[in-house]
């Protein structure tokens, strides 16, 4: 049993894409009456997800430009310690970046910064020990089923990974892996997309890979929260003895952008987009480079368009108007391995609307 003074911590993991901020989101409209905490952690300079979340009844924290199972662990329990001395909560939900691990996440709640040897940032306070103040409830990972299998079967290795440079040769197989192995909960999210066969292939995989894993299947992210919170699945004791928990408390951190060789670029536009060229570029096509792209979209019509692509996938979607329309803009973060910033820059700025129009 945890005091009652422990909150629960909530983590969600899952590929780019997968559909996280959309869980999330769902999590949060069912939470009436709770005190809740959101920490939005996503890869890139500029964090176009914290921007995505519903309001809560607290706060929503952005860590950017990293990783909380990495390069910025120090920064994540600096946040929850801010939370926990400011706030009155109920629970905290921490949604991880697209190529997070949750092990090591998961190892930030349960050992002390000396265990983690983890040390404080020029000019930062002492990272806190946060032991007895709060716990982990679970450990969700959300998967794409309608396009997990194209990633797990990549015959991409990573790059600077090649066995003929000297190293393993792993593809992102590895980190979907890693995804899974460690979850207490697995959401086979988009199983409307999905076929029959994928999703019964990904259970066989989660027998075999991870049998204590509770499986649920969504549409949009959809699910009663009470399948997903104060559910009590973690089991530190048992997580302690697995040998990847000692191996991730022994090896050297490399930051995911350089493991999995990944980089960014983000676009922006305060001139709007005109509906034609902008359908006539993405009827072009993105580089096969970009693995997943996400912003708003300005048209000058007064609606705010929600860009969301992952995959084959790319959906453009209302969101609701601008506060202001009048410093309405366009921003996109796009993903992917040896992206051609030109080329997208290119790409957008002849769908933009022609000088002096709707600017």
């Amino acid at each position: 049993m945890k005091a009652s003074s422990s909150i629960p911590i909530t983590v969600l993991c899952g590929f780019l894409g997968a559909g996280k901020t959309t869980l999330l989101n769902h999590l949060l409209g069912q939470q009436a009456g709770r005190r809740v905490a959101v920490i939005v952690n996503e890869f890139g300079a500029v964090n176009i997800d914290a921007g995505l979340v519903v309001s809560t009844t607290e706060d929503t924290i952005e860590l950017s430009n990293g990783c909380i199972c990495c390069t910025l662990r120090g920064d994540l329990l600096h946040a929850v310690h801010d939370l926990l001395e400011t706030r009155e909560l109920d629970a905290i939900l921490i949604e991880s970046t697209g190529i997070g691990e949750p092990l090591p996440i998961a190892q930030s709640f349960c050992l002390t910064p000396e265990d983690l040897d983890l040390d404080p940032e020029p000019g930062q306070p002492p990272i806190p020990n946060l032991i007895g103040r709060v716990h982990v409830d679970a450990m969700v990972t959300v998967v794409d089923s309608a396009q997990f299998f194209d990633l797990w079967n990549s015959p991409d290795t990573l790059p600077d990974d090649a066995p003929e440079d000297g190293g393993q040769g792993r593809g992102f197989g590895e980190l979907l892996a890693e995804q899974l192995e460690f979850a207490d909960i697995v959401v086979l999210n988009k199983a409307d997309l999905a076929q029959p066969a994928d999703l019964a292939r990904l259970r066989d995989l989660l027998r075999i890979t991870n049998p204590r894993a509770r499986v649920l299947e969504a549409v949009k992210g959809q699910l009663p929260a009470d399948q997903l919170l104060d559910v009590g699945l973690f089991d530190m004791d048992a997580s302690m003895q697995l040998d990847a928990w000692q191996e991730e408390l022994e090896r050297e951190h490399i930051p995911e952008s350089e493991e999995f060789g990944l980089g960014t670029f983000i676009y922006r536009s305060e001139r709007p987009l005109d509906a034609a060229r902008f359908q006539e570029a993405l009827t072009a096509g993105l580089p096969r480079s970009v693995i997943r792209s996400k912003g708003w979209v300005n048209l000058g019509d007064g609606l705010a368009t929600l860009w969301n692509h992952t995959g084959r996938q790319l959906v453009l979607e209302q969101a609701g108007t601008w506060h202001d329309p009048e410093q309405a803009f366009t921003e996109i973060v796009f993903i992917g391995q040896q992206l051609d910033p030109v080329a997208l820059q290119a790409l957008l700025d002849g769908a933009r609307q022609p000088a002096g129009v709707g600017a």
